[in-house]
């Protein structure tokens, strides 16, 4: 089986369009996280929490109990 990258997500989208319960903003999601490597998907989440700023020491601080 060849594996996915994340430049495939639309072949993986089409095949997901008529997945029932979901709309369209989550399969686009979905099918984006379903193409990726899993270094495509480490530094998707990555680049998440980083817009968050959750992500690197200041923010081990931030949220640590005092």
């Amino acid at each position: 089986m060849k594996a996915t990258s994340l430049k495939d997500w639309p072949k993986v989208y089409r095949k997901l369009r008529g997945m029932p319960g979901l709309d369209e903003h989550e399969k686009v999601l979905f099918a984006r996280f379903a193409a990726a490597t899993p270094d495509e998907r480490w530094q998707m989440n990555v680049n998440y929490l980083r817009s968050l700023d959750c992500w690197g020491r200041s923010a081990m601080h931030r949220f640590a109990s005092k």
